[in-house]
């Protein structure tokens, strides 16, 4: 009686899970694609459909806000980021209002549809993302207080001027909370990543570059040019350092919960020096 040769074929072997450099080809922080079936707080939180949901309230209310305290002067009331931005568009001659606020809008509709993820989610996440955002801004609070401990010990009291209660400087929170974000986070990152891996750089050393430098970036910006604020080094240090939180809670968590922590941090700080 012959044998019959088995035709059971091997398994395939296992897919490397590192590249020929050491890395996974994603850039670190990056989360791993997502199942369909996989709706975690954690994993959807960081798709940019809910994010878009988050900050809209913001940006509603902050468009309305410059408009109905600004009234023809508007544009003076814009936080530094949507200023910068739009003084830059109106060199290329795009002048329109509306113009930024819906780019932000479109922007992150058109990277969740070439995300090709999952478009649902529940409505309470949303809730989780606010709660979030003001824990992490609590702790920012905190590195403030650090900060500025040390620097009075080197050169007195160092702690930012903050305007007199009023409703424009809360309109200003919530631009600056959202375009900041935008520009030094959710464009200035990934560009300056991208930038690094094309000479070859790992992606954990790129990430980090990326997110020290756009954070320098973010520093400087707030003493540049004729409305800028007086240098000192309390400030410009904090500010590299606060850029370096909200940048690694993008990396992290997202471009949603960035947002919502920078803007519960200028709030928070506003009412500690409104009150004490």
């Amino acid at each position: 009686m012959g044998v019959t040769p088995s035709t059971r074929q091997k398994p395939d072997a296992p897919r490397r899970p590192r590249s020929r450099y050491g890395y996974d080809h994603h850039w670190w922080g990056e989360a791993a694609p997502v199942a369909p079936s996989d709706h975690s707080y954690w994993s959807t939180t960081r798709k940019p459909l809910p994010g878009l949901a988050f900050i809209l309230p913001l940006l509603v209310a902050y468009e309305a806000g410059v408009i109905w305290l600004g009234g023809p002067s508007a544009d003076a009331l814009r936080a530094g980021a949507d200023a910068w931005v739009r003084q830059g568009l109106a060199a290329l001659g795009m002048t329109d209002r509306w113009l930024l606020p819906i780019g932000l809008v479109s922007g992150l509709l058109g990277w969740q549809a070439l995300d090709r993820r999952d478009w649902r989610f529940h409505p309470a996440i949303l809730w989780g993302m606010a709660v979030e955002s003001l824990v992490l801004a609590v702790a920012l609070v905190g590195l403030s207080k650090l900060v500025d401990l040390g620097f009075s010990r080197l050169e007195g009291p160092g702690l930012l001027a903050t305007p007199r209660p009023s409703i424009a400087p809360v309109v200003g929170f919530l631009g600056a909370g959202l375009y900041e974000e935008a520009l030094f986070r959710l464009a200035l990152i990934p560009l300056l990543f991208r930038g690094l891996r094309l000479v070859l750089l790992p992606p954990l050393v790129a990430c980090t570059l990326a997110v020290t430098v756009s954070s320098l970036v973010f520093s400087l910006a707030h003493h540049a040019g004729a409305p800028g604020e007086a240098f000192t080094w309390f400030a410009f240090v904090f500010r590299w350092l606060a850029g370096i939180f909200f940048a690694w809670v993008f990396v992290v968590r997202g471009f949603g919960v960035a947002v919502g922590t920078h803007t519960a941090y200028d709030l928070l700080v506003g009412w500690l020096d409104w009150h004490f």
